[in-house]
C-alpha cells in the first residue's frame, strides 16, 4: 500500500512567506479534490487496513490493537502520537501536531470502537472483511473484486464492514484532509490534536476519568465530533448538541403467585392494569412528561428557530411509517423536548393469553434529557412521582410480610448511571466560527441541529474540560449504523474529506 503524504517537518521546513496567510474554504476544498483524485486507491486502502481490524467494544486485546494502528497512521502525518492509558479504561489515542502562530487549538474526536456483529448471520458480507459493492447490497448491488475496482470509484459505490461509518471512515476522511492539505502547501488554522476513544460504544463509562487524568495534553479551543449520519436528504449537517439518557425498569406487584382470574378478578390487586395506570400517569397524550419536577427549561427563540429548519420531518415520518409527530411539533422541536419511552412491557408470561392474574408487571423505559435537566434530579423525581400514587418503594422482590403489609408495592432498576445533555451555544465564538466556516464551504445547504434525538456522552467534555464542541457528521444517513450491513458511501467520503479539509484551514481564524 502506498499513499502521497507530506510529513509535518517537511511542511514546518517551508518558508512561511511561501504560505498564504489563511486559506479560504474554497481554496482548502479544492485542493482535497485535487489530493482524493489523484490518492483515492491509496485512501480507501488505508481505510480497508482499519476496517480489517475487530474492534468490538467489549475486547481490549482488539481494541489495543487498533489504537496502535491509529498510533502509526496519525505518526506517518508528523502528528506526535501516543496511548493514553488511564487504570481500568481501555485504551485511548492522542495525538497533537503544533501549527506556528496558531493562536487556536482544534480537537477532533471519533471513537474507533465497535458495535457487536451478533448476529453475524444477518450480514451479506464477514464484518471485518471490507466489501465494495456497486450500491446498496438490500438493492442487489453487485460486489466489485478490490482486484477489479477502478479509481476514482463511482459516488454510488458502497463499502460495507464494521463501523465503516461509525467511525473509522471518519477518522481517516480527516487524515486524508490533514493529507490533502500538506500536498497543497496550505497551512492550518489553529493547532490540532486528536482524541480517539476506544469505548463509546461501550457508554464512555470512564470517558469522565481518562479526561481528568490527562486533562493537560487534552486543553483546546473547541472540540470537532466526527460522529453521526449527515441529514437524510443528503444535505450536510452540524449538531451543536445531544440529548442525554437513563433508562430504568419499574415492576409493580399484585399476589404472591398467579391467581384463577375468575376466583380472584376484583379482588386481587392486578399488577398489569395497575403498571398501565402508572404508565398513563407520567405521559400526556402528545408525549409530554406529566411528572413534577421533570421539567425543562423552555429553549430560546434562536435555538427554535434553528430546530424548525435543520430536519426533514416530513421525510423522516414517512421512512418510519408515521402519519404525523406525537408531539404535534416538527421533529427539530420535539427533541428540544425531554422523553420518557416506554420500551419494554411483561406481564402474563409466555405460551398465548390465560386466564390469570399474575404476580408481577415490569415496564422498561428510556428518559431522554435535555439541557437544564440532571440524571439524579430525574431519578428522584420518577420515584417521587410513583410514591405519590400510592407506592411503596423495595429494593428488592418483596417478602410475604411486606406483601400483607402494603397494598401497592414497586420496584426501580436503575440502569447504567446515563448522563446529563449538552449543547453548545452557537454565539459562542468558536461554535460561531465553525457554522461560518460550513456555510460558506456548503454554499448555505448545511443544516445546524441544536439537538441531535439520540445521546452521546458528550456532558463529560464540558463538566471537566469547560470546552465548546461541534458534531461535524460526514457519512451517509441509510449507513446501517449499530446494524448488520453498516457502509459507508464514496460520495458522502469525498465530500467529507473537503468539508474537512475547509474546517482544517479556516476553523481556527476570525475568533
Amino acid at each position: 500500500m502506498t499513499m502521497h503524504l507530506i510529513a509535518a517537518g517537511v511542511l514546518a521546513a517551508l518558508p512561511l512567506a511561501s504560505m498564504p496567510a489563511a486559506a479560504d474554504e474554497a481554496t482548502a476544498m479544492a485542493a482535497a479534490g485535487r489530493h482524493v483524485a489523484a490518492q483515492e486507491a491509496a485512501i480507501v486502502g488505508e481505510l480497508r487496513e482499519l476496517l480489517a481490524l475487530p474492534n468490538v467494544a467489549t475486547s481490549a486485546t482488539d481494541i489495543r490493537a487498533n489504537a496502535d494502528l491509529l498510533v502509526r497512521m496519525l505518526g506517518k502525518r508528523g502528528v506526535a502520537a501516543r496511548l493514553l492509558e488511564t487504570p481500568g479504561a481501555p485504551v485511548a489515542v492522542y495525538g497533537e501536531r503544533r501549527v506556528p502562530g496558531a493562536k487556536r487549538t482544534l480537537l477532533f474526536y471519533a471513537h474507533f470502537d465497535g458495535q457487536p456483529v451478533a448476529p453475524e448471520s444477518a450480514w451479506m458480507s464477514p464484518p471485518f472483511e471490507p466489501v465494495l459493492r456497486a450500491g446498496r447490497a438490500e438493492d442487489g448491488a453487485p460486489v466489485i473484486p478490490w482486484s477489479e475496482a477502478k479509481f476514482p470509484l463511482p459516488d454510488e459505490a458502497r463499502i460495507y464492514a464494521r463501523s465503516s461509518s461509525d467511525d473509522k471512515g471518519p477518522i481517516v476522511a480527516m487524515l486524508a484532509a490533514l493529507d490533502a492539505l500538506d500536498a497543497g502547501r496550505i497551512p492550518l488554522s489553529a493547532n490540532l490534536k486528536f482524541f480517539l476513544e476506544g469505548e463509546e460504544e461501550a457508554g464512555s463509562p470512564n470517558l469522565a476519568r481518562t479526561l481528568a487524568a490527562h486533562r493537560g495534553l487534552l486543553g483546546s479551543d473547541l472540540w470537532i465530533f466526527g460522529d453521526g449520519p449527515i441529514d437524510p436528504r443528503g444535505l450536510p449537517r452540524l449538531s451543536l448538541g445531544v440529548r442525554g439518557v437513563t433508562g430504568f425498569r419499574l415492576t409493580v406487584y399484585g399476589p404472591a403467585t398467579s391467581l384463577h382470574s375468575g376466583h380472584y378478578g376484583n379482588v386481587a390487586p392486578n399488577p398489569g392494569t395497575r403498571l398501565a395506570a402508572l404508565i398513563a400517569s407520567m405521559r400526556a397524550a402528545d408525549g409530554g412528561i406529566t411528572i413534577t419536577g421533570l421539567e425543562a427549561p423552555a429553549p430560546s427563540e434562536k435555538t427554535l428557530e434553528l430546530a424548525r429548519t435543520a430536519f426533514d420531518t416530513p421525510g423522516m415520518l414517512a421512512s418510519a411509517g408515521v402519519g404525523a409527530t406525537e408531539s404535534g411539533l416538527d421533529y427539530g422541536e420535539s427533541v428540544l423536548r425531554p422523553s420518557l419511552n416506554l420500551t419494554q412491557l411483561l406481564y402474563g408470561g409466555a405460551g398465548g393469553q390465560r386466564n390469570a392474574i399474575d404476580a408481577e408487571a415490569t415496564a422498561g423505559f428510556d428518559l431522554r434529557l435535555v439541557p437544564g435537566m440532571t440524571v439524579a434530579a430525574s431519578r428522584t423525581a420518577i420515584e417521587a412521582h410513583v410514591k405519590k400514587q400510592g407506592y411503596v418503594l423495595v429494593g428488592a422482590p418483596p417478602s410475604a410480610e411486606e406483601r400483607v403489609k402494603h397494598a401497592q408495592l414497586a420496584r426501580f432498576d436503575w440502569g447504567d448511571d446515563g448522563y446529563p445533555a449538552a449543547m453548545s451555544d452557537p454565539a459562542s465564538p468558536g461554535v460561531a466560527r465553525v457554522i461560518e466556516v460550513m456555510r460558506a464551504a456548503t454554499g448555505g445547504e448545511v443544516r445546524i441541529a441544536p439537538l441531535m434525538g439520540g445521546s452521546l456522552p458528550i456532558a463529560s467534555i464540558g463538566e471537566v474540560l469547560d470546552t465548546p464542541f461541534v458534531i461535524a457528521p460526514i457519512v451517509n444517513a441509510d449507513n446501517n449504523q449499530h446494524a448488520p450491513n453498516e457502509n459507508l458511501r464514496m460520495k458522502e467520503f469525498r465530500r467529507g474529506i473537503a468539508l474537512y479539509a475547509a474546517l482544517l484551514a479556516g476553523a481556527g481564524h476570525g475568533w
